[in-house]
């Protein structure tokens, strides 16, 4: 084993996975934790294993319960490396999905000397220079984070602040420092120089820059070789740290070139697919107008409905009718709670939520399991083979209802929301094809892609 990581969302522990997949690091994601007898039995040809979690919108009340298990029995792997993958705009809150108590939490798991962070993630618009981080908004212009149209603006955890090291003392009293460009373009000795004088100075949350993949991959290797040296690492980064760990592992001879990740796309058209979408994001509501643009058919879903209990089966059922006369049609499907940041069915959800005295987060819980719900039915009525889920924040409660044990990426689509082969005890979503999309990730024909492309899965696996 080679890294252990859990994601905070479930759109990003599969980007983390598509990152280790492109490295050709044999990668599972786990729903939860197996222990190390089962892993090894049944997945002995795993080196990097991953949990899917939902820290990203847990209260920080309930981080400390939810998280420290998962990392007790994931410490046991035996990884030399274990990463707690942040989303890559780093949106959290003293409140909520608090990456400052997520230090704290793995600083007393792993007793690490101390943690990186790392969130920046080139490939993908995400960039940390001189300890402020900057967005891309989808693939275009890049902004600072609190400046950013939309994770300025988000509805749970507002970025409000782009000093990164400000932002993590809103949420815990550890002191952090910074490796900046500068020190970065001084090479390794002079970086672990400067590590070692913020932990003799007893700064233990070290914030690194990164604006190119080079930096990315300096960092990756320099902490790999410190923890091979028997450091115990716990580190918070982005997907993309996992590209920058298997160019450490290539160059120290550790991986099977056994083309597991080979590139391009081989087009062939599969049938409908369901799009279930619970983001408001604005490059997502983009995507899902292209969709519709493009020979998908919409169903809007009144999320508001679903919080009275009067009302939540009637929706449920009027758009289950919807969405499975159209896949009879021979038509693919979008499901969709807003389309875009600017949809007023947002602004009606909030308000009958108050009405109701109904909490933020118990009507995410409601509205996650509702999509669930509807996705199975789904599936299981139709047949469906392949399935999109988008929204970072209600993935983790709707894969949960689909009884998904792991997930192995079969194929990329774009970057960071690759297909994945689903492991379930239910013979109805084993062997499912499902992609998790963050709101703020994929090109604008995403969804077209998805039902596109064709996958190939390695049957070292028993998956194919």
């Amino acid at each position: 084993m080679l890294v252990a990581f859990y994601g905070d969302d479930f759109s990003g522990t599969s980007a983390t996975a598509e990152a280790l997949w492109e490295t050709d690091t044999p990668t599972l994601i786990f729903t939860d934790p197996p222990s190390p007898g089962q892993l090894a039995e049944r997945f002995p040809w795993v080196r990097a294993a991953g949990v899917a979690g939902t820290a990203r919108t847990l209260p920080v009340d309930r981080m400390e319960s939810t998280l420290i298990p998962i990392f007790e029995t994931m410490k046991a792997y035996g990884a030399p490396f274990f990463l707690y993958k942040a989303c890559s705009t780093f949106d959290s809150s003293p409140t909520i999905g608090s990456i400052g108590r997520a230090i704290e939490i793995g600083r007393r798991v792993f007793s690490p000397e101390f943690v990186p962070v790392l969130p920046a993630a080139p490939k993908l618009g995400r960039y940390t220079v001189f300890g402020h981080h900057f967005a891309a908004l989808g693939q275009g212009e890049v902004f600072r984070l609190d400046r950013h149209p939309s994770m300025a603006r988000h509805p749970i955890t507002p970025m409000d602040e782009s000093d990164l090291r400000l932002h993590l003392a809103r949420q815990t009293e550890l002191r952090s420092g910074l490796i900046d460009l500068f020190a970065l373009d001084k090479g390794n000795d002079y970086v672990n120089a400067r590590i070692d004088e913020f932990v003799a100075a007893s700064i233990p949350i070290i914030v690194f820059d990164c604006l190119y993949k080079r930096h990315l991959d300096l960092t990756c290797g320099l902490l790999w070789q410190r923890a091979t040296r028997g450091e115990s690492l716990f580190m918070v980064g982005s997907q993309e740290v996992g590209y920058g760990l298997g160019e450490a592992w290539r160059k120290a001879g550790l991986l099977p070139d056994n083309g597991m990740a080979a590139g391009g796309f081989e087009l062939e058209d599969k049938g409908p697919i369901l799009v279930v979408s619970g983001s408001c994001a604005t490059v997502n509501g983009a995507q899902i107008r292209w969709a519709l643009q493009n020979g998908f058919a919409g169903v809007s879903l009144e999320a508001w409905r679903l919080l009275d209990p009067a009302g939540r089966s009637g929706e449920l059922e009027r758009v289950t009718e919807d969405c499975l006369a159209a896949l009879r049609q021979g038509r693919s499907v979008v499901i969709h709670t807003a389309v875009g940041a600017a949809d007023p069915r947002i602004r009606e959800m909030r308000g009958r939520a108050d009405e109701l005295s109904v909490s933020g987060g118990v009507a995410d819980e409601i509205l996650g399991a509702s999509l669930g719900e509807l996705a199975l039915g789904v599936v299981r009525d139709f047949g469906l083979r392949r399935l999109v889920i988008a929204g970072g924040d209600t993935a983790g409660r709707i894969q949960r209802h689909l009884h998904i044990q792991a997930l192995e990426v079969v194929r990329a689509v774009g970057i960071a929301a690759p297909l994945c082969y689903v492991y379930s005890d239910n013979p109805r979503v084993n062997g499912l094809e499902m992609a998790f999309k963050g709101g703020q990730i994929g090109s604008i024909d995403y969804f077209g892609q998805a039902r596109l492309v064709r996958t190939a899965r390695r049957k070292a696996t028993g998956a194919g």
